[in-house]
């Protein structure tokens, strides 16, 4: 089984996710931060980091830019709810009424992205295609 490191600001969506992930026999690892996150990367060798994008101090998309930086193999699945910075979750600059739909994983140079609130198997089946032959 994989290796994984979460990194969530939120205790219980944290919680949730290394639940699910050590239910299918992953081994888990989590930072409540980016910074955290970062640092535990550069220690220690993992398969693919899940990092929640909208975090203070250190957001996902760095994490995953330096996270590439010092991990090359690692694979990166970023999760979010959309942008800290509208009501209907649109990314900066994004047309009024634009909303996470339009967000891609290319935006914050993630392997996957899921958009929060997503079902159990959907995390399932990201970790698996991003284990895939590993």
């Amino acid at each position: 089984m994989a290796r994984i490191l979460v990194i969530e600001d939120v205790p219980s969506v944290m919680f949730s996710l290394r639940m699910v992930l050590e239910g299918q026999g992953h081994k888990v690892a989590t930072a409540g931060d980016g910074a955290e996150g970062l640092d535990r990367l550069r220690r220690d060798a993992f398969d693919v980091v899940v990092t929640d994008i909208w975090m203070p101090g250190k957001d996902g998309a760095t994490v995953i830019r330096e996270g590439r930086a010092a991990a090359p193999g690692t694979r990166f699945l970023a999760i979010t709810g959309g942008s800290p910075n509208s009501a209907n979750g649109a990314s900066p600059g994004a047309s009024p009424g634009a909303g996470i739909e339009s967000l891609r994983q290319e935006d914050f140079g993630a392997d996957r992205i899921l958009f929060k609130p997503f079902e159990r198997q959907e995390l399932i089946g990201a970790i698996d295609a991003l284990t895939a032959g590993s």
